[in-house]
């Protein structure tokens, strides 16, 4: 379909649009109900304890039964990135590009599924929904290109104006590394598996 839905053009979208979504949420539906893992180190991980969502557009639909993380799965997700940062560090301007682009291609394939999920978990309608999943992959294109456009923020900036003596300075946005992030709301179910902690590398931006 060659329509790019956002929040200025919402107004008057394509009956295809709609037909996606109604597939989208049909196929979502089906799937509700689920017990589902945390998801830490590359592997899912089983956990005792579980919190049952509902839509609040009914709240006799159950979205499913997700993980309660405990201190142990925190610092477990904190110590994963952490030991993946330096490789994340070291990778290439062009190639940490290249990966949020593609990420940003991920979401927009998967933008009529995720914003059903949207739709269900916080219930917001279609346009809204659609729009937000939207603008999140255009944020990822957004920030790879600043990235690149601004040389990594790395830039030199003048010397001191010292008499005998030469300064050099730069700029260099400096890279904090892992933080632990609880995401509480707001947050598609399908991707985030419902309120749990979950370690980030923040890239060297």
């Amino acid at each position: 379909m060659n329509f790019k839905l956002t929040y200025a053009t919402m107004f008057n979208p394509p009956a295809e649009m709609h037909t996606r979504f109604d597939a989208a949420m049909a196929q979502l539906n089906r799937s509700l109900g689920a017990t589902h893992p945390l998801y830490i180190n590359g592997e899912d991980r089983i956990v005792a304890n579980h919190d049952t969502r509902r839509s609040p557009i009914d709240q006799r639909r159950v979205l499913g039964h997700f993980p309660l993380a405990g201190l142990d799965d925190a610092n477990d997700a904190m110590a994963a990135a952490q030991a993946a940062f330096p490789s994340w560090r070291a990778t290439s301007m062009s190639e940490r590009a290249r990966l949020l682009k593609r990420v940003a291609t991920l979401i927009e394939e998967r933008v009529y599924h995720i914003a059903a999920a949207l739709a269900l978990e916080v219930g917001k309608n279609r346009m809204e929904a659609l729009g937000e999943v939207q603008e999140t992959a255009d944020f990822f294109n957004l920030y790879a290109d600043d990235f690149i456009r601004q040389n990594g923020f790395d830039h030199p900036l003048p010397d001191d104006p010292l008499p005998g003596f030469r300064s050099r300075n730069r700029s260099v946005m400096k890279p904090y590394g892992v933080w632990v992030v609880i995401a509480p709301y707001n947050f598609p179910f399908a991707l985030a598996g419902g309120p749990v902690a979950a370690a980030l590398i923040l890239p060297q931006w």
